[in-house]
């Protein structure tokens, strides 16, 4: 009999938990709009503001701005930031004028092509101003060296940095 007690006294605790989680559930959906249409739901705060390109068309577009915050992104992805009649502004560099322009210091590393001498891949690389016919476990221009070659890229090391190029590509190590 008490076994009968326990069991009744678990299922009615395990039903009423059931119940509450479900009242509670119904509260939450009830109380955050699910059940309610669009119609019935308040509109945001939304206002235009028109928006002045820089490109040469002067095109105007809208701008929609809900609150204080954009929500699109008026600028073109496919116009460049950067274009020849760009202001020269930046940051100075060491010992020079602001808006000088930044020097890259470093090697550039060019791969011209690569070709076949006598069976082997050989590849015809520019360091700097100087070019360098080298294959594979050669070492060039002080310390760059030749890991692997294919027809069409090598991978090369710069110390013992590994770095890849196609053919036609630049780097600056």
């Amino acid at each position: 009999m008490k076994r009968d007690l326990t069991r009744t006294l678990s299922a009615f605790v395990a039903g009423l938990l059931l119940l509450a989680t479900a009242a509670t559930a119904l509260w939450l959906m009830v109380s955050g709009g699910v059940f309610s249409s669009a119609a019935a739901a308040p509109a945001p705060f939304v206002q235009s503001a028109p928006v002045v390109d820089a490109s040469p068309l002067q095109v105007e577009e809208s701008v929609t701005v809900v609150g204080a915050f954009q929500v699109s992104q008026p600028r073109d992805p496919f116009r460049p930031l950067i274009t020849p009649d760009s202001p020269i502004v930046g940051i100075p560099g060491v010992g020079g004028e602001p808006g000088g322009g930044f020097t890259p210091s470093g090697k550039t590393i060019t791969l011209l092509e690569i070709k076949t001498v006598d069976g082997d891949l050989v590849a015809v690389v520019t360091v700097g101003t100087t070019t360098y016919e080298v294959g594979v476990g050669d070492t060039f221009a002080g310390s760059f060296s030749v890991v692997s070659l294919e027809s069409d890229r090598g991978v090369f090391l710069f110390g013992d940095k590994a770095f890849e190029l196609k053919v036609g590509q630049q780097i600056l190590k």
